[in-house]
């Protein structure tokens, strides 16, 4: 999946590019954007971003949930084979070990991500704070990027640009 970003002076150069990609058959949940004041974004109908693509929740809930499964791996084996009350209860205990110490890892992780902006919105969070417009255009081919060069390199005022070939909310 291929992730593009398009950073904006203002609203109207937002509003010329979302035309311009409703043109090109790109809208709907492919296209959100990024602002200050995102109430700002929303009352004029245009898709904001949300915590799920502001911040890490995603990657770091998903890193964590894996870490604790692992553990909980561990911790069920040592649980189960040790044989701390007696009962022969093998697997069932080795399986709601890791259970807990998954749900557990997300909820740690999820924390975490909730708490620190996304990794791939470093570069652009200050020009954001600065009154800039970020815009996130999600496709998944190489023609369809391609597409979206068409669409708005030529026609909408750039502050900065950039894309991700193997994006991923996972990493």
């Amino acid at each position: 999946m291929y992730r593009i970003y398009y950073l904006v002076p203002n609203l109207q150069q937002v509003r010329n590019a979302l035309g311009r990609l409703d043109d090109a058959g790109f809208g709907g949940d492919r296209v959100h954007v990024m602002a200050r004041d995102n109430g700002e974004l929303e009352r004029l109908g245009i898709n904001s971003t949300t915590p799920w693509e502001d911040t890490d929740l995603m990657a770091d809930g998903y890193s964590g949930a894996t870490r604790g499964f692992f553990i909980g791996l561990i911790a069920g084996y040592a649980i189960a084979f040790a044989d701390p009350w007696g009962i022969d209860a093998h697997l069932g205990i080795w399986a709601l070990t890791a259970l807990f110490f998954t749900c557990f890892g997300a909820w740690v992780g999820g924390l975490r991500g909730i708490s620190h902006t996304n990794h791939h919105l470093e570069p652009y969070i200050q020009s954001v704070k600065n009154g800039n417009y970020l815009i996130l255009v999600d496709v998944d081919r190489k023609v369809q990027r391609n597409q979206v060069h068409r669409a708005l390199d030529d026609y909408i005022d750039i502050r900065q640009h950039h894309e991700e070939e193997n994006y991923s909310p996972l990493s």
